[in-house]
C-alpha cells in the first residue's frame, strides 16, 4: 500500500490558495475589447437618455400637481419639483361630490369590461384560425369589413336605444364582447401553435373544446393579458360614451368627471392684450394643478396593474411547451 496524500499536501498548502484565487479572480469572464467597452458606454448613454426623456413628462405633471399658486406664478408655471409641495389639487378633485361614485362605475366597468371582451374572442379567433372550417374565407371578410366600417354614431344611439341600454350600467359592457381586431389577432396566435401538440391531443381523443381550454388558452395567456390590457386601459380612459348614452350623473365614469373638472377650470382662462391665453388663479388652486393632479389621479390605477402584467410581455408565447 503506497501512502496517501491529502488533496491540499498534493498540491500544497501555498499551491492550492493559488488555485482558489484564481478562480475567485477570473470566472470564465470574457475580455472586452477597447472598441467593445466604447459601444456598450453609447449603447448605456442612449439608453439613459431614451429613459430620461420617457420619465420626464411624467415628472413634470407630478410635480405640476403638487405646486402652489404662488410658487407657479413665481416659475412661470414651469415646476419639476416643487419647493413647497402642496395637496390642494388633489383635495379639489377628491372633494368632488360625485367623484368616488364615479371611481367605482369605473372600477366595476373594468372588471367587467374585460372578460366581456375576451369572452367571445378567444372562442372566435381559435375557430377562425381551423383551416378546415366551411366558409371560413367569408367569415374573415365579414369580421374584417365590420372592423373597418364602423355603424357610426347616431346608428349606435339608436341601438343601445333599441336595446333599451340607454342610461344603464350596462351600456359600457354589451358593447364591449367581443371584437373583430382581438378576434384576429387571437386566430393569428393560434395559427402559430406548434401542430405537435394539436396533433398528441388527437390521438389522446380531446375534442375541440378540450383543445381550445386545455391546449390553445394556457399557451395564449401571455396574448391574452395583453388585450386585457388594452381593455382595461380603454374601458378607463373612456368617457365619450357616459357622454352620450347617460343622464344619470351617478352613472358616470371617473373619466367624464375629470373632463368636466377640467372644462370648468378651463372657463377660469382669459386673453391677455396679446391673445395670449393666461391662467387665472381662483382661490389657492390653479386650473394648471387640477389639469395635472387629475392626469395623475387617472394614471394611478393603470399605473398599479400593469406591473402584474408585465412579465406576460417578456416571457416567451411557447416558453416550455415544445422541447426537443
Amino acid at each position: 500500500m503506497y501512502p496517501t496524500k491529502s488533496p491540499d499536501a498534493a498540491c500544497g498548502k501555498e499551491g492550492g490558495t493559488n488555485i482558489m484565487a484564481l478562480f475567485k479572480r477570473n470566472p470564465n469572464k470574457i475580455k472586452l475589447t477597447h472598441a467593445e467597452r466604447l459601444y456598450q458606454a453609447i449603447i448605456i448613454i442612449i439608453v439613459g437618455l431614451v429613459t430620461l426623456t420617457c420619465l420626464f413628462p411624467l415628472i413634470y405633471v407630478i410635480g405640476m400637481s403638487f405646486t402652489g399658486q404662488a410658487e407657479m406664478v413665481e416659475k412661470n408655471y414651469f415646476v419639476i419639483i416643487p419647493e413647497n409641495p402642496t395637496l390642494l389639487a388633489y383635495q379639489t378633485i377628491l372633494k368632488k361630490s360625485n367623484f368616488w361614485s364615479s371611481f367605482l362605475i369605473s372600477v366595476f366597468r373594468v372588471l367587467l369590461g374585460v372578460p366581456a371582451a375576451l369572452l367571445l374572442t378567444v372562442p372566435g379567433g381559435y375557430v377562425l384560425a381551423n383551416k378546415q372550417m366551411p366558409g371560413r374565407r367569408w367569415f374573415m371578410i365579414y369580421f374584417i369589413i365590420t372592423m373597418i366600417l364602423g355603424g357610426g354614431t347616431i346608428p349606435t344611439y339608436l341601438l343601445m336605444r333599441d336595446l333599451h341600454l340607454l342610461n344603464t350600467f350596462w351600456v359600457y359592457i354589451v358593447p364591449a364582447f367581443g371584437g373583430a381586431f382581438n378576434m384576429l389577432i387571437v386566430k393569428l396566435f393560434v395559427e402559430g401553435i406548434p401542430t405537435e401538440i394539436i396533433e398528441s391531443a388527437d390521438l389522446d381523443g380531446a375534442s375541440e373544446m378540450q383543445k381550445m381550454l386545455h391546449i390553445a388558452v394556457p399557451l395564449l395567456v401571455p396574448t391574452l393579458c395583453a388585450l386585457g390590457l388594452f381593455a382595461a386601459v380603454g374601458h378607463w380612459n373612456s368617457w365619450f360614451d357616459a357622454m352620450l348614452y347617460i343622464r344619470d350623473e351617478n352613472l358616470r365614469t371617473v373619466q367624464y368627471v375629470i373632463r368636466e373638472l377640467l372644462l370648468s377650470s378651463g372657463s377660469a382662462e382669459s386673453l391677455d392684450s396679446l391673445g395670449n391665453t393666461t391662467l387665472v388663479i381662483t382661490g389657492k388652486v390653479t386650473s394648471e394643478a387640477l389639469k395635472m393632479a387629475s392626469v395623475v389621479v387617472a394614471l394611478i390605477p393603470i399605473l398599479c396593474v400593469y406591473p402584474f402584467l408585465q412579465k406576460y410581455f417578456i416571457y416567451g408565447m411557447y416558453t416550455g411547451s415544445v422541447k426537443g
